[in-house]
């Protein structure tokens, strides 16, 4: 596998953006007075993702070089799919509000947004909350491999293990349900599409289909991305990982009973190393 130290700056390029984005989307929420109730949890939802996306940059460099280069790479595709996301609704949410002014909607706007959008925010809203679930996994995940770097597999640790299992399959079963769904909303649309009730608030029919879209590639990744943590967090994943650290680690004594003067050379790193008496 590559260098942990460009593995960890390889994720944090795609990081950065991602809360760039979301942050610009955020404060642009935030500027809506009497914003709808639908915004109003969407903002919640993009702070959710930003404190996401914030302690996954606390995710050391021995922490991606255990998690692997699939999670890695799933990880960096799910950050960019949530960039695009945000940056593309922003855009939308502009467009949307364009004749309003210092964050007064003007009632046009209101309705725009407060009704004929509704489906559009919550499909952000959903993205959103899929992506700060994906992310948090992996951040939990990452801590647990962290948990056992310098430590043998306890009974506390074991049931931290079943924990986190059973939080993975849960985000899987709701992906799952979310995808399905979807499929019958493309089904929907496709047959509306032929017909006057085509949803009025989607500028065309490719741009809605696009919106589906995006929304499928999302969860896709996302789902990839969770069954890849579902496998690092078995039992047998985690023992070997804290075996290999073990193997890994040198313990190092000096003189007799840990007193007195040695000498010698070391090639390699090492750790676990105590000098003077006892």
């Amino acid at each position: 596998m590559a260098d942990p130290l460009s593995i960890a700056a390889s994720v944090v390029g795609v990081t950065v953006p991602a809360l760039h984005g979301a942050r610009l989307l955020l404060d642009d929420l935030q500027k809506i007075k009497d914003a709808p109730e639908t915004v109003q949890r969407l903002k919640d939802d993009v702070r959710s993702v930003d404190m996401a996306l914030t302690s996954l940059q606390a995710v050391k460099d021995q922490d991606w070089e255990s998690l692997g280069a699939n999670v890695v790479e799933e990880s960096k595709e799910t950050i960019t799919i949530c960039t695009t996301a945000c940056d593309r609704f922003r855009a939308d949410l502009q467009h949307w509000t364009r004749h309003s002014e210092d964050g007064k909607l003007t009632l046009q706007d209101r309705t725009n947004v407060g009704f004929l959008k509704q489906g559009r925010v919550k499909t952000m809203s959903e993205q959103l909350q899929n992506c700060k679930v994906t992310i948090n996994s992996v951040v939990s995940v990452a801590t647990l491999y962290s948990s056992i770097r310098h430590t043998h597999i306890t009974e506390e640790i074991k049931r931290t293990i079943s924990k986190k299992q059973t939080e993975i399959n849960g985000a899987i079963y709701a992906a799952d349900e979310q995808l399905m769904a979807l499929e019958n909303r493309v089904e929907e649309f496709k047959l509306a599409s032929d017909n006057e009730s085509v949803d009025p608030s989607a500028r065309s029919h490719a741009e809605a289909l696009r919106q589906l879209e995006e929304e499928r590639n999302a969860l896709n990744a996302s789902r990839k991305l969770l069954d890849e943590l579902l496998s690092k967090s078995q039992e047998g994943a985690v023992k070997k990982a804290s075996a290999e650290n073990q193997a890994g680690s040198t313990t190092v004594t000096f003189g007799n009973q840990n007193t007195g003067f040695q000498s010698g050379i070391i090639n390699g790193s090492f750790s676990g190393i105590s000098f003077g008496g006892q």
